[in-house]
């Protein structure tokens, strides 16, 4: 029995009409993808080789006092006592400069504010799951600032509510299960049965394991937001986990192009996973609004991928850019990850409000994107490389060096959950994945 067949009995059919506005805008999405143009887009800045050293030069200095502190405050005996809050803190000051180099403004209640949400994350995950991996811990946490943004993008106040903190859990827990190919597609689908069943609004006979920390996640979205008021949020949360099942198909191995729909799976997966975020910081969308978010999630899946690359060949796991690596030069594939951001953000930019938010995006994403190209330049040309570089703030060469660096002294830490990713250091760190 093919694997599609398998999994068809796990798939929740209570996603109501927001399953065919689903349907409608990955279709959407899927079209501007292919429409997006292979070439290299306008880029903001031209750095100098002069000005790329003195931007290495101050990102060397955040690393090494951010290290030293950890290392006068915290003993790598003790890891578990880190003071995330005080750490926090004490990066800001040199944050706000990486981002003046960088071309990124931030406004200072905007930066303010993700710091005040994320000590509010740490606290509740201290609260509910003290022993948990810090590398679970950032991964929830980015989500919490994708919602942050969207937060601001919407025009309301920065902060993280327990219906925030549960739906960013829900997927470090069951994230891992799903990724990790040492586990059986049937114990997999066990956890995903159970969780759909939660999600449909039917209690767990008896959880144990990690159906208790799932069960938990739920009731923390029913209490702000009760199921008879909001059956619009509940049917995105079921079409996320629907979306979450079908990626399963992307663990075949290496197939070819046509074979599994990659793309469409890669695009249901991450646009409804935003919009989910955005019902649970406003609990009711406009049709703009939940197309702003969807297309957000599209990108940011697709900015993960690429990211991601030689993990996911590693891994076997197959997205549009895993599935062409080492066949083809990734230079076009590049180019129209930067044209299609644009295409995402471009509605946005005739509300002078939004505007300032959009030009925040499109930068941050660009150097997102850009750092990628170099930490996977074997996969690109030469000449591509070359010119991707000069519009990058620091060089490929340096961050490689950065990123051994990095290793190291997170090894001798043991602070897996600080991935100070020089890369993405001022990206509002929406995408950034730093510790590989």
């Amino acid at each position: 029995m093919r694997k599609e067949e398998r999994l068809s009995p796990f798939f929740s059919g209570a996603t109501g009409e927001l399953g065919g506005r689903i349907k409608r805008l990955k279709e959407k999405y899927l079209q501007s993808w292919w429409e997006a143009a292979g070439t290299l887009p306008p880029f903001f800045k031209t750095y100098t080789q002069a000005e790329q050293k003195e931007i290495e030069a101050e990102l060397s200095r955040f690393v090494d006092t951010m290290f030293n502190y950890m290392e006068q405050n915290h003993p790598a005996e003790a890891p578990r006592q880190m003071d995330y809050r005080a750490a926090i803190s004490q990066t800001r000051m040199y944050m706000k400069r990486l981002f003046e180099f960088s071309g990124i403004e931030v406004d200072d209640s905007f930066a303010d504010g993700i710091v005040v949400s994320t000590r509010i994350f740490l606290d509740k995950v201290k609260a509910f799951d003290p022993g948990m991996d810090p590398e679970n811990i950032y991964q929830a946490l980015r989500n919490i600032w994708v919602m942050n943004t969207l937060q601001v993008y919407f025009g309301l106040e920065i902060g993280c509510t327990d219906s925030m903190f549960a739906y960013s859990m829900l997927y470090p827990y069951t994230d891992n299960i799903m990724d990790d190919v040492t586990i059986a597609l049937e114990k997999k689908l066990g956890v995903s049965r159970g969780l759909k069943h939660r999600l449909e609004g039917k209690p767990y006979s008896r959880p144990q394991g990690i159906e208790k920390q799932l069960d938990a996640m739920v009731g923390l979205v029913e209490e702000e937001f009760p199921r008879e008021k909001f059956p619009v949020l509940y049917q995105g949360l079921l079409g996320i986990y629907n979306a979450q099942t079908r990626s399963l198909t992307q663990q075949r191995g290496d197939v070819p192009p046509h074979v599994v729909d990659i793309a469409g799976i890669s695009f249901e997966k991450g646009g409804t996973s935003v919009l989910v975020d955005g019902f649970l910081i406003k609990g009711e969308l406009t049709g703009k609004e939940e197309d702003t978010c969807f297309g957000l999630g599209v990108f940011l899946q697709l900015a993960d991928d690429i990211q991601d690359i030689a993990a996911d060949k590693k891994n076997s796991h197959m997205t549009m850019f895993s599935q062409a690596a080492g066949r083809w030069d990734l230079d076009v594939p590049a180019n129209k990850l930067f044209n299609f951001i644009d295409m995402v953000l471009e509605p946005g930019r005739k509300d002078p409000v939004l505007k300032r938010m959009d030009d925040l995006f499109r930068k941050s994403f660009f150097l997102h994107i850009m750092e990628a190209v170099g930490k996977n330049k074997d996969l690109y040309s030469s000449r591509y490389v070359k010119e991707i570089q000069a519009h990058f703030p620091a060089r490929f060469s340096f961050l490689r060096k950065m990123r051994r660096k990095l290793r190291k002294m997170l090894r001798k830490q043991k602070q897996g959950a600080f991935n100070l990713d020089v890369v993405s250091a001022g990206l509002m760190a929406l995408t950034s994945r730093v510790y590989e």
